[in-house]
């Protein structure tokens, strides 16, 4: 028996492991289009303080975002999964609840966007928040079509939508930034149109928004013609047949709400640093802005391993619904600590090359911009942390007790937000990167207790444990030697040898 766990386990972490280099490739692909392309751009024509305005709006276009959708997307994979219900009847339900959303909180703020933007400290730029609030429409409404490809398992459509979304994105700003910035002149004694450059931040809104409109666009598309061949028969995931329901609107709201706290909490610790800067940093807001711009770049390079978590949870939250099924005391618990094995193996070579190709990678950034580099190792070990926790998670997930990860999520929220205020003031941006860091080792650790008590799953902690100090030490080593591209590239693969060595016969049994 242990023998047939053993290959279905394999068999499973292989499929995962193929849904996510699917997924991945709009995840990573786009990301890198975005911060190699857009970013690179962007930093090109904007001075630090109107990237640090920039970095603070995308704090508020989150959290917005996370609070209309109310976590839909994985009522969907909680409840479409399950042979009881009728997928279309989930889906239908949790994207009604998100448009009402939308129409309402979206258009009562409209209705206050001035005020807001003087509290935001930005009285003479109203369009910000209009086009903020665009952007926060267009995204929430299509979550619950996003989480249905993933359900559906139609990864390439996925990988088209955003892809399509990023391509859309780049090209207004090549075409709002700079295309019309060289041609100011033509267009002003044509249409009237002059370039104007205190205005560069809107234009970029102006561009997400579009491009935002362009992904919303295509997923209203497919339904269209998913509707036009009938294809919203009685069941569309396999299983037998049911009749036309879905649970309760409050039976989803109960399971949902802590859920949305978690997401709504989870963007405050990633992205609330920037808006705390903005005032806590010791100058005037304008000045303090220029440093919130700098911790802002330094993220964006962190976000390479973000790219990796990102693509493995994107196939790894319908995936384990789906593994778990209904009856969640006899899943196989074995794939859950191999695909943390493999999380933390591919996460801990990424946080590696980033930290050893630095001396390359940071001239993606402006010299301007790359003041606050310092701080990168503090960011890529708090997104390590995150991805523990990503998979830490799946134990209240599964078992409905989404109460305790709105708990956690609550706790890590008072270390990120107290830490980051109290001492930002005196040790600057390492205050906020440490904040965060802790902040994600705390909420690890306590996912891990309730995982214990409620999914106990025998997870390689050891493993984990040394795949984290090789890499220290490869970094150690690579600080210690200096620039040379060959000798930072030879501690590389020695670090990947070392790695593969440890773990051949599971990798060997996993995926061969």
């Amino acid at each position: 028996m242990p023998g047939i766990c053993s290959t279905f386990a394999a068999m499973s972490l292989k499929k995962l492991g193929g849904e996510t280099i699917i997924y991945g490739l709009s995840s990573v692909l786009g990301r890198l289009l975005s911060f190699v392309i857009a970013t690179y751009w962007v930093l090109k024509v904007m001075d630090r303080a109107q990237f640090g305005v920039v970095s603070d709006l995308m704090f508020y276009t989150a959290l917005l975002i996370s609070v209309l959708v109310f976590r839909m997307d994985t009522v969907v994979f909680r409840f479409a999964s399950r042979d009881e219900y009728d997928a279309n009847a989930v889906f239908r339900k949790a994207q009604r609840w998100v448009v009402i959303s939308v129409v309402v909180v979206t258009g009562i703020l409209l209705l206050f966007s001035t005020p807001l933007a003087d509290a935001l400290q930005y009285p003479d730029r109203v369009i910000y928040v209009q086009l903020v609030l665009a952007t926060v429409a267009l995204d929430a409404l299509s979550m619950v079509p996003l989480a249905r490809l993933r359900l559906e398992q139609r990864p390439w459509f996925f990988v088209l939508v955003n892809l399509g979304n990023v391509v859309f994105n780049i090209l207004m700003i090549f075409l709002l930034l700079f295309f019309w910035r060289w041609n100011s002149d033509w267009f002003a004694e044509r249409f009237g149109w002059p370039y104007l450059k205190n205005y560069q931040v809107g234009y970029y809104l102006f561009g997400i928004a579009l491009a935002s409109a362009f992904r919303y666009g295509l997923l209203l598309l497919d339904g269209a013609v998913k509707s036009g061949k009938k294809l919203f028969g009685p069941k569309v995931i396999d299983g037998p047949e049911v009749s036309n329901l879905a649970p309760s609107l409050r039976t989803m709201l109960i399971y949902a709400l802590p859920l949305t706290v978690v997401g709504i909490a989870g963007i405050t610790n990633f992205l609330v640093a920037p808006a705390i800067i903005k005032f806590y940093h010791g100058g005037t807001v304008t000045e303090n802005l220029a440093f919130a711009g700098d911790f802002g770049a330094a993220m964006k390079l962190a976000v390479f391993l973000n790219l990796f978590i990102t693509a493995y949870n994107y196939a790894a939250e319908p995936f384990f619904f789906r593994q778990a099924g209904k009856n969640v005391a006899t899943a196989d618990k074995t794939i859950y600590a191999d695909a943390m094995r493999a999380y933390a193996i591919v996460a801990t070579l990424a946080s590696a090359g980033i930290l050893l190709f630095l001396p390359w990678l940071q001239y993606f950034l402006d010299a301007e911009n790359r003041g606050g580099l310092y701080v990168l190792p503090l960011l890529l070990a708090a997104n390590f942390c995150f991805g523990l926790f990503s998979n830490l998670s799946v134990a209240y997930k599964l078992t409905d007790e989404t109460i305790y990860g709105g708990a956690i999520a609550l706790i890590g929220s008072g270390i990120v937000i107290g830490g980051s205020m109290a001492f930002t003031p005196v040790y600057g941006l390492w205050a906020p990167a440490w904040a965060m860091l802790c902040c994600f080792m705390v909420m690890s650790f306590l996912a891990w207790l309730v995982s214990r008590r409620f999914f106990p799953v025998n997870y390689p902690w050891g493993r984990v444990l040394s795949y984290g100090l090789l890499t220290v030490g490869a970094v150690y080593l690579g600080e210690v030697a200096g620039t040379a591209w060959w000798i930072r590239g030879a501690i590389f693969v020695s670090l990947l040898a070392a790695i593969a060595a440890i773990e051949w016969k599971w990798l060997r049994k996993t995926f061969g």
